[in-house]
């Protein structure tokens, strides 16, 4: 029977025009029954509840006799309350009137209530400028900081005095780390400014921090002090010892002290040394602290400059001088390098893992040293030098010391260079011998320095002969070539061949082209002489001194002892 009834409900459903149905219904619509909004609402009924909720619903009348199809009965519950943002039980509508948000949701926010900020975590917050950005430059002053600055470095003042005040502010206007503060804290030392930590000073009680002002309290806080009177010699003292020389300090701060009491191992390193004092400097400029040495400031600044480009150049050149040819010619007649290599093979061959952590400038073997010499001389010399060349009995004539500041430099050209990469070393390998170019020194009076733990009676400074006037050559490579410049100076040792050919391969200093030693370095570690009270040995009692630094070393202890017995 079942399968019958859907035969033929099958056969009348394929009957019917759907085309003519389609044609139809919209005129069937037009000719429907409407209802206004208000009939509609009128057709709600009374609120029911549904399992203990409240439940809004709409009952659908039966279809109207004209025979347009209505959905059929059904009840539409109300949409749910909206959820709550944090958990818990949420209000009712007694604890306060909620405020509609733009977008239709109610935040549990009760009328009279303020809304709690969100306190920053600081991750996203940008540091305070500390005034040595790139391109950091001082804020434009105001009226007021104008006149008081007419007041604080006007002319009339000592420089001392202004200069001082100077310092004082740019500490204050500046977020110096450690790093910069070191580096200006022996920048100024240097210059006669003292500032050595003040000890026992302790802080600022309440009183004077209410009835000071800004400007004073920074004055109180102080650490630098140019004065007169002071007690310590390697400080200005007011006499007319000390000239004022912004240039002169900075050549001895950045030749001198830099290369001794600081690292120059990495560029960004040379980089800071050179912009703190180029800051400071600048900050002396921009206020006028010192109108009638602007010159001299101006050049001190041009010494930061040519110091951040050359301290890292003689860096760089200490870890490639003397050069292969220096070396070689050292290996094959008896310089240093000879017996550098002598010392290698005594004990590398006995240990056949040497290679693995020995130093990397071991030197050349003979063979290697004769390759690199020979072909040196080949193509920078002439025909009677290779000749001359060629004899095997070369030996060193002279050796000496001397002090060269670089006066020319010609470094090769590229044909020069392409013969010399065409040259087979030991192993039939080309391109391990690098081209020569040359370099002329003039003699240098030398760096001036005084050998330390010397009386005044002893003289340790270095004596330079005179030599005639000219200019020496020497072949170094092209790859040094290009880190020398004008005024680099050199204290070598230097050793002549009786074939007339020079080297040298031991270099014992490099040196800025503005190297400056001032005497302030003399003063650095100066203490002023105390009386000793303890009396000396005699003959009588020769171990006088002994016993005295036993009782000294048992009054240490028993201090030592009541420290810690009292904790």
């Amino acid at each position: 029977m079942t399968g019958h009834h859907e035969k033929k409900l099958s056969r009348a459903i394929s009957q019917v025009d759907l085309a003519a149905a389609l044609t139809s219904l919209p005129k069937e619509q037009e000719n429907s029954v409407r209802y206004t909004q208000e009939e509609l609402l009128g057709l709600r009924p009374k609120d029911k509840k549904k399992n203990g909720a409240r439940v809004e619903f709409v009952e659908v009348g039966s279809p109207p006799t004209d025979g347009v199809m209505t959905p059929p009965n059904f009840v539409a519950p109300a949409p749910p309350p909206p959820t709550p943002a944090s958990p818990g039980t949420p209000p009712t509508l007694d604890e306060g009137v909620l405020k509609e948000k733009a977008n239709g949701l109610a935040p549990l926010v009760a009328e009279g209530e303020t809304k709690k900020k969100k306190k920053s975590s600081g991750k996203n917050r940008k540091a305070a400028p500390t005034g040595f950005e790139e391109f950091y430059a001082d804020a434009p002053i105001t009226p007021d900081e104008h006149e008081e600055e007419e007041d604080l470095y006007d002319e009339s003042r000592p420089f001392p005095d202004r200069v001082q005040t100077c310092i004082q502010r740019y500490r204050a206007r500046r977020n110096l780390d450690s790093d910069r503060a070191n580096i200006l804290t022996k920048y100024l030392m240097l210059g006669g400014v003292d500032s050595t930590a003040k000890m026992f000073t302790g802080g600022l009680d309440k009183e004077t921090l209410e009835n000071s002002t800004a400007a004073e309290i920074a004055a109180i806080q102080a650490t630098d002090y140019v004065q007169t009177g002071t007690k310590s010699a390697k400080f200005y003292d007011g006499s007319d010892n000390w000239v004022v020389d912004f240039e002169g300090v900075a050549k001895g701060f950045f030749s001198y002290r830099i290369p001794r009491m600081f690292s120059i191992d990495h560029e960004r390193e040379v980089k800071l040394y050179s912009h703190v004092i180029r800051n400071f400097l600048n900050y002396v400029i921009h206020h006028r602290v010192c109108p009638e040495y602007t010159e001299d400031v101006m050049a001190a600044r041009k010494v930061c400059d040519l110091a951040e480009k050359e301290l890292w150049a003689i860096r760089q050149l200490q870890s490639k001088l003397p050069g292969d040819f220096n070396v070689a010619a050292s290996t094959l007649h008896g310089g240093r390098y000879k017996q550098y290599r002598l010392n290698a093979q005594a004990w590398s061959l006995d240990d056949p893992d040497s290679q693995d952590y020995a130093s990397t400038n071991q030197g050349f073997t003979d063979t290697e040293a004769e390759r690199i010499f020979k072909t040196a001389v080949a193509f920078a010399g002439d025909d009677a030098l290779f000749m001359k060349a060629m004899k095997p009995d070369i030996i060193i004539t002279k050796t000496a010391r001397k002090f060269y500041e670089v006066a020319e430099v010609e470094r090769p050209s590229l044909n020069t260079i392409a013969q010399y990469a065409s040259v087979k070393n030991s192993k039939g390998e080309t391109g391990y011998i690098k081209a020569l170019g040359v370099v002329r020194f003039k003699t240098w009076e030398g760096p001036g320095f005084e050998p330390e733990d010397f009386t005044d009676d002893e003289d340790g400074t270095t004596e330079v002969k005179a030599e005639e006037p000219g200019l020496e050559s020497f072949w170094l490579e092209d790859e040094i070539l290009e880190l020398v410049f004008i005024g680099l100076k050199l204290e070598v040792e230097v050793h002549e061949l009786n074939v007339g050919i020079k080297f040298f391969d031991t270099v014992l200093g490099l040196h800025c082209s503005f190297h400056t030693y001032l005497p302030n370095e003399k003063m650095i570690y100066w203490k002023e002489p105390a009386l000793n009270t303890r009396p000396p040995p005699t003959e009588d009692d020769p171990d006088v001194e002994e016993r005295a630094m036993e009782a000294i070393a048992d009054r240490e202890i028993e201090e030592d002892e009541k420290y810690l017995g009292g904790k």
